[in-house]
């Protein structure tokens, strides 16, 4: 698992340019998979994992803002929100069907699934704003 100092500078490197910060998307992906092929807690590769998408999608829109003007500065805000309430009601969602599940609410297996699915819903919103920039 990538500790929070080399992600850090991970993220701080993929300022330079937009494929370096599809590499940083890359190189957590596959850190994450690295994490759980080990099979030792796999449920914290998880959160790690879900704390990184939503790390680099606070990195990517700061960089997307400083391109932009005042008026673009204040679309991509309004736009910015209306995602978090769908973000919000994707999560539930996720929840809901994660709990019809056979997976018992609140296992490890049930919150690595949630947690997964989240993150992979946050990764799409950073490549939108990569492909923007």
């Amino acid at each position: 698992m990538i500790s929070k100092s080399i992600l850090l500078i991970i993220i701080t490197l993929s300022f330079n340019s937009n494929s370096q910060t599809i590499k940083t998307i890359n190189k957590i992906e596959s850190s994450y998979q690295n994490c759980l092929d080990k099979g030792d807690n796999m449920k914290g590769c998880s959160v790690e994992y879900y704390l990184q998408s939503d790390s680099l999608l606070n990195v990517v829109y700061k960089k997307l803002k400083l391109k932009l003007n005042s008026e673009e500065k204040s679309k991509l805000k309004k736009e910015q929100l209306e995602w978090l309430k769908k973000r919000d009601k994707y999560f539930q969602k996720v929840y809901s069907e994660t709990k019809k599940s056979d997976f018992i609410e609140g296992s490890d297996d049930f919150d690595m699934i949630v947690l997964d699915k989240k993150a992979e819903f946050v990764f799409e919103r950073v490549k939108e704003f990569i492909n923007s920039l």
